[in-house]
């Protein structure tokens, strides 16, 4: 549904996704692909179109900062690794929509197959298809490692800093606007390779780094070990996905809070691989998971406590970790100390702050009209996210 006039959304409350206080009542003035005013009340011509919600709240459209629309959040993802591209690129758009029509207008893609992302993107830009904005990594840049044939199509290996520095070269021609780098061993990879070994050498991880940065995209590390977060961030990355160990090295989360390098903690991923739902997981798999499952949790509350930013990514098709219940890991978050007002803001601003942008993620005259009206109130009781929203717009255009 494509809005041509201006459209007034009031509700009970309003979030602007900065962490402020909630407004009550909250209004938005919503003109073209931008957001006009915000405020208690709005005064507005009598031909905008108007929706109203007094039990309801608005928010900025959410974002997840760690997804991969590629899979499903099977078991064993091997299961679909034959399947034909086509079929692969259907499936990632209907992942997508799930994922919209959830209220998550942003996501960052930090990993998908053969660059069918790419495709996907375009796909939504003719209009083929409704998905939310994507920020996309292409391949998974990393050293020659075993975790590479878990997810075929999904890995770009290099060893050395010049291959390195193609690598990431690779990525941005081929329409990335972000590059992710492996810094340790991951969880979902054969059982031999550790989550706590470093993998990049400093000199590769400063390769990647400057080379992204000299082509204008960020880096995100996916990082386990504290060795692994350690180089990473003397290298210069802008987000450390996971983080697990971090809570072994305060002076790491120290400097991560002085140069504001984020942690996308993705505490739902862990969870579901330690404790699945349903049988499929191998077992190495899950110990290692629930070896780690404390140490996420100390993490995390460190991170609060040393002003580390934190920005909401839920690793979204990982076991049982599936596209459309993003706004589960918020209630994870909150359990850990995050209030639910703070997790908000980690799903909007400070996800918006993460991901380099400067025209998404709060409620503020000017920025991109993304916009969310939810039942409830979030605010109070975080789980009213997990419910479907009244209405969602992304740059304007209603989308539910």
């Amino acid at each position: 549904m494509s809005n041509t006039r201006a459209v007034l959304i009031s509700a009970g409350a309003l979030i602007d996704g900065g962490g402020a206080a909630p407004v009550r009542p909250g209004a938005v003035l919503i003109e073209g692909d931008r957001i006009r005013a915000i405020g208690a009340r709005i005064d507005a011509p009598d031909d905008v179109t108007r929706i109203d919600s007094q039990d309801g709240t608005i928010t900025p459209g959410l974002i997840d900062c760690h997804v991969h629309l590629s899979d499903a959040g099977l078991a064993d993802a091997s299961v679909q690794d034959s399947d034909a591209s086509g079929l692969r690129i259907l499936r990632m758009a209907e992942h997508a929509r799930r994922t919209l029509v959830a209220g998550f207008t942003t996501v960052r893609d930090v990993g998908g197959r053969d660059h069918l992302e790419f495709a996907l993107r375009r796909a939504a830009t003719e209009r083929l298809v409704r998905t939310p904005r994507l920020i996309l990594a292409g391949k998974i840049v990393s050293m020659t490692t075993a975790g590479a044939s878990s997810w075929p199509g999904m890995y770009r290996q290099a060893d050395g800093a010049s291959e390195v520095i193609k690598a990431v070269r690779e990525q941005v021609a081929a329409g990335a606007d972000v590059i992710k780098i492996m810094a340790t061993g991951a969880v979902l990879a054969p059982g031999h390779e550790q989550p706590t070994s470093a993998q990049f050498t400093r000199e590769e991880l400063k390769a990647a780094v400057d080379t992204a940065h000299a082509l204008g995209v960020r880096i995100a590390a996916h990082a386990h070990g504290i060795d692994g977060i350690r180089r990473a961030v003397d290298a210069g990355v802008d987000t450390i996905e996971h983080g697990t160990h971090l809570h072994e090295d305060a002076g790491v989360a120290r400097e991560m809070a002085a140069r504001g390098v984020f942690l996308v903690p993705t505490l739902k991923a862990l969870a579901r691989i330690a404790d699945p739902e349903g049988p499929g997981v191998p077992e190495d798999m899950r110990a290692k998971a629930r070896d780690r499952r404390a140490d996420r949790d100390c993490t995390f509350r460190l991170a609060l406590e040393l002003g580390v930013p934190i920005a909401m990514g839920t690793d979204a098709a990982t076991p049982f970790n599936r596209h459309g219940e993003n706004a589960q890991e918020l209630e994870l978050m909150a359990s850990l100390g995050l209030s639910p007002l703070a997790a908000i803001a980690a799903a909007s601003g400070a996800a918006a702050r993460a991901l380099g942008r400067d025209d998404i993620g709060v409620l503020t005259p000017g920025m991109l009209a993304d916009v969310v009206v939810w039942n409830g109130r979030p605010h109070e009781d975080i789980r009213a996210l997990q419910r479907a929203p009244i209405a969602v717009f992304l740059g304007g255009e209603r989308v539910v």
